[in-house]
C-alpha cells in the first residue's frame, strides 16, 4: 500500500471452508449463496488485532487495543532510508518507532525492502517512493548487510520481519520471483542466525489475482525460507464476505505444497469517508469510498471472518491515514469504525469461535464459547432482515454497535425476533 495515494481494487491452517454452492469466479461482486465455515478450535489471542501507523506521538497513538504493529509506510523505517549511502546508517526514527512501541507493550513487524538508489539493480526505475526503490540490488552482499545490520541492532525487540511489500506489483517490485525467492531465503537465514526466536514471514502479495503468482513462489521453495506466509485480502469494493473464496484459495495452494504454517493478512482495509480530507474527483468510481456508518460493519466482519477462514493475524490498514484511516484528522479523532473495531476486539479476544455460517440470503451466524458460556454473532451482509431467535440459544441479553459507533445493549429474550443488519449483534 502507498501512503497517501489511494489503493488498488483487489480481492484478496486448521480451517475448511465448504462452500456449499458452486464458487464464483474471482472478479465478480457476489459471496457464495451458502457458506460454512469451521474456524481454528482455540480461543482468538490479542495478537491476532494489529494495526498500521504512519505517526508516532503520543497524541495520535491509537485509543483501540492492539498489540501488533506493522512498520510498513512508517516514515523511514525502510531500507533507503535506514542506509542512504553505502555503511552510512540512519535509525534515527527507527529507534524511536521501537522505543514507543516498547512502552505500549506493542510488538513489531518490520517489512525489510525498497532497495537506496546506489544499491539498486537499476537505479533509474521509475520511483513509486524513490528511484530504484522496486529492483533488487546489484549486490546481494549489500542485502546480507542490511539485513544482518538491522537483525543485530533489534535483536530481542523486533520479533518479526517480512520481506518486501506487495512484490506481484511492479509498482513496489520490479525483479523476478527468483530473485525475490534469493533475498528471501538471505533474510530467513541470517535473521534466524541472529535471533532464532524471530519470525520471518513470506513476501506479501495482493489480490485474489496473484494465487498464481504464489503458486509459482511456492514452486521454488519460498514456503521453507518462511515462518509464516503473508497475504493481503483485500476485498475492496467488495464486502468482506467476497474475499472468502480467495482466502480458501490460498490454503488449498499452501496445502498442495505441503505447507503447514500460520496464514497472516499483513495488510487489509478500506477507502472510509473523512471529515478532513476530500477525496479526488473521480476516485469513488474506481472504489468504492465507505460512509463512515458502513465502515463501522465492515471492519468488525472483515476481523471475524478472516479468523473464521483460517488467518491466524489481521494487520488493520490503517489508523491514521485519513483515507483509509479508522481516526480522522492525522489519528486525532475517531471514526465511528474504530469503536466498530475496538468492540469486535472485546468480543473475539479470549473466545473460541465454534461455527460460522450463511444461509442463502446472506443472513449470518458465528457461535462463540467463553467461559463456558454460548454467545452468538449475527448479521446480514446486504440488508436488514428480521429474524427470531431460536429458542435453543436461551438469549438474555444483546450488544451491537450504532452506525454512529456507540455500543448498544439491553435484554432480550428467546421469544423475541432480532434485526439482522450490515453491522453485527452480539447475543448471549
Amino acid at each position: 500500500m502507498r501512503f497517501p495515494l489511494s489503493i488498488k481494487e483487489c480481492f484478496s491452517t486448521a480451517i475448511k471452508v465448504l462452500l456449499i454452492a458452486t464458487m464464483l469466479p474471482i472478479g465478480q461482486s457476489q459471496a457464495p449463496a451458502i457458506v460454512s465455515l469451521t474456524p481454528p478450535q482455540i480461543p482468538v489471542p490479542a495478537s491476532y488485532f494489529g494495526l498500521h501507523l504512519h505517526l508516532y506521538s503520543p497524541e495520535t497513538w491509537p485509543q483501540a487495543p492492539f498489540s501488533e504493529l506493522r512498520l510498513w509506510d512508517s516514515k523511514d523505517a525502510i531500507w533507503y532510508a535506514i542506509e542512504p549511502r553505502k555503511g552510512q546508517w540512519n535509525f534515527n526514527q527507527l529507534d524511536n518507532d521501537v522505543q514507543m512501541a516498547e512502552q505500549h507493550g506493542v510488538n513489531l513487524l518490520l517489512t525489510l525492502g525498497q532497495t537506496p538508489q546506489w544499491a539498486s539493480m537499476r537505479p533509474g526505475d521509475p520511483p513509486t517512493y524513490r528511484p530504484g526503490a522496486t529492483a533488487p540490488p546489484r549486490d546481494e552482499e549489500d542485502w546480507k548487510t542490511y539485513v544482518r545490520t538491522v537483525a543485530i541492532r533489534y535483536q530481542g525487540r523486533i520479533h518479526q520481519y517480512e520481506v518486501w511489500n506487495e512484490p506481484n506489483l511492479t509498482e513496489f517490485y520490479s525483479g523476478t520471483r527468483e530473485q525475490l525467492f534469493t533475498l528471501a531465503k538471505d533474510a530467513y537465514q541470517i535473521v534466524h542466525e541472529v535471533d532464532p526466536s524471530a519470525i520471518v514471514v513470506s513476501p506479501s502479495i495482493t489480490g485474489g489475482y496473484a494465487v498464481g503468482w504464489l503458486n509459482h513462489y511456492l514452486d521454488l521453495g519460498g514456503g521453507k525460507y518462511a515462518d509464516v506466509i503473508g497475504y493481503h485480502f483485500y476485498a475492496t469494493p467488495r464486502n468482506p464476505e467476497s474475499v472468502l473464496v480467495v482466502i480458501q484459495q490460498v490454503e488449498e495452494t499452501m496445502r498442495s505444497h505441503g505447507i503447514n504454517k500460520p496464514l497472516w493478512n499483513t495488510e487489509s482495509g478500506y477507502l472510509i469517508k473523512s471529515d478532513f480530507l476530500d477525496f479526488p474527483p473521480g476516485q469513488g468510481s474506481m472504489n468504492r469510498i465507505l460512509t463512515q456508518e458502513e465502515a463501522v460493519g465492515y471492519v468488525m466482519r472483515t476481523y471475524l471472518l478472516n479468523w473464521a477462514s483460517g488467518v491466524s493475524r489481521l494487520y488493520w490498514y490503517d489508523w491514521d491515514g485519513n483515507k483509509m484511516g479508522l481516526a480522522d484528522n492525522l489519528g486525532k479523532q475517531k471514526k465511528p469504525a474504530a469503536n466498530g473495531y475496538s468492540t469486535m476486539e472485546h468480543w473475539m479476544v479470549g473466545a473460541t469461535i465454534r461455527s460460522c455460517s450463511a444461509d442463502a440470503a446472506q443472513n449470518w451466524s458465528c457461535e462463540l464459547s467463553r467461559d463456558n458460556r454460548k454467545q452468538w454473532i449475527v448479521w446480514n451482509a446486504e440488508k436488514v432482515n428480521q429474524r427470531a431467535i431460536p429458542s435453543a440459544w436461551k438469549v438474555q441479553q444483546f450488544s451491537t454497535v450504532s452506525p454512529a459507533g456507540v455500543e448498544i445493549s439491553g435484554k432480550i429474550d428467546s421469544s423475541q425476533f432480532i434485526s439482522y443488519t450490515p453491522i453485527p449483534t452480539l447475543l448471549q
